[in-house]
């Protein structure tokens, strides 16, 4: 192909995406004002019915996945409180299915029982924003936003929102004033969420991730919709060999990470410290095997990452809020930010990234595969240069310890829904089974039938 023709088509590829790219903002904004006049109808109309305090519905990622914060809170409250009906909505059919198999309630967020049960919840809890579940049907609720990250990188309003259509702005700012609770993970994170989000800091309360109790113990229910021979294949890998894991942030333009990596040189590297790399690239960004390396393994776009974090014995990220939640680990971590300058420069962060990434830094890929070899030496010698640096972030940006996150969210909303005093019925279970899915009462047999 002739230079001028492969400028020509590369041109019309960029053309095509920036076009894709567009029609998917505004098939986006359209679905999020259609919910909102939804929200306002249901919110006029919300005084006609009492809602269930004890009904919880919690929804994650858009409703695509199980994953993140909502993922383990639901599964914390379904084995604790039997008290709290705790039903996870989605849009994903599998999930579905794959939870009611296991004795856990739960429906297609848009179905006539999901939309009835959003209606009908005290409580929604969310960790991308309502269109987790059915958002118009949330008005009346208490919302909680469990979020999924303390940030490094610029969100919303410090990002892309303030230059959406007007409608849209104002969508979020409405939206934002409706959230009743934002939980997080330290203090540091307030600031950043209030000032991305537009939601007022005394809504913020301290508790924790609840992804990270799985850092501290197995958790029933948390490898559910995943390939369980994957999570044991990593773990197997784990008892005789290196695992490092690398979780690249997603960039909507730009190099994409695959270009930046010379597979053959890494794996030199991994062969010479009996070390295997898993790579998980961010769902917007699915990217397959693109080699034939024994050592290097490409993780499925759709995997629970926190499933995996606890057998890595080091992370590679680059702006990814991951790495704070790994801190809690204790383990090296190499950052790999190899278009620092464009990406910041366009971007934007919240802190200054020399100052809160105790690792070291590798702005290219010569220097990523020398890094990557010397920390897996660091690591089989048991030197750890970066370990009190580590730590002392540790204490600013994850100070709640990993097994008791879930726990202090419960609490908290309980304490924001029932009052300054928990009732006697809102307890830990008391060692009997979870009483996962609840008898279907006369009233929701007369309208569903299964």
């Amino acid at each position: 192909m002739s230079p001028s023709l492969t400028a020509l088509v590369s041109q019309f590829r960029t053309r095509l995406v920036d076009r894709w790219s567009q029609f998917a903002s505004w098939r986006s904004y359209l679905d999020l004002l259609w919910q909102w006049l939804i929200y306002l109808i249901v919110e006029q109309l919300s005084s006609a019915w009492s809602r269930d305090q004890r009904l919880w519905v919690f929804g994650a990622r858009g409703g695509t996945d199980f994953v993140d914060n909502a993922k383990y809170l639901y599964l914390w409250v379904a084995a604790n409180d039997p008290s709290i009906r705790a039903v996870w909505l989605t849009k994903n059919d599998a999930v579905v299915e794959r939870l009611q198999n296991q004795g856990y309630e739960a429906y297609h967020a848009y179905s006539l029982r999901g939309r009835y049960y959003t209606l009908r919840a005290g409580v929604v809890l969310v960790t991308q924003g309502l269109r987790d579940v059915h958002m118009g049907s949330t008005a009346g609720a208490r919302l909680v936003q469990l979020w999924h990250g303390l940030p490094l990188k610029t969100i919303g309003w410090d990002a892309e929102w303030a230059d959406q259509p007007w409608p849209v702005r104002r969508c979020h700012e409405y939206m934002a004033d409706e959230m009743d609770l934002v939980t997080v993970p330290a203090t540091e994170a307030i600031e950043p969420l209030s000032s991305g989000l537009g939601i007022d800091t005394d809504r913020f309360v301290v508790t924790g991730y609840p992804r990270t109790d799985v850092f501290a113990a197995d958790i029933e229910g948390a490898t559910l919709t995943v390939d369980d021979s994957l999570i044991e294949a990593v773990q197997a890998q784990a008892t005789d060999s290196k695992i490092v894991f690398y979780l690249p942030t997603y960039r909507s333009e730009g190099d994409s990470f695959v270009e930046q990596i010379d597979t053959d040189a890494i794996a030199s590297r991994l062969a010479r410290h009996d070390a295997h790399l898993y790579i998980k690239a961010h769902p917007s960004e699915p990217v397959t095997d693109t080699g034939d390396q024994s050592r290097i393994h490409w993780l499925p776009a759709s995997v629970d990452p926190y499933l995996i974090l606890p057998q890595a014995d080091v992370l590679i990220t680059d702006y990814s809020s991951v790495f704070f939640d790994y801190l809690a680990v204790d383990r090296p971590i190499v950052f790999f930010p190899y278009d620092r300058s464009t990406y910041t420069g366009r971007r934007g962060l919240y802190f200054d990234y020399d100052a809160v990434t105790p690792g070291p830094i590798a702005a290219d890929s010569e220097e990523f595969c020398s890094t990557l070899e010397t920390v897996l030496t660091a690591v089989a010698s048991g030197d750890d240069p970066y370990a009190a640096e580590r730590r002392q972030l540790r204490t600013r940006f994850c100070p709640v310890s990993s097994g008791n996150a879930s726990q202090a969210v419960y609490e908290t909303v309980s304490t924001l829904v029932f009052g300054g005093t928990m009732p006697a019925s809102t307890r830990l279970n008391d060692g009997t089974p979870p009483k996962r899915k609840p008898a279907t009462t006369e009233a929701e047999s007369k309208w569903f039938t299964n």
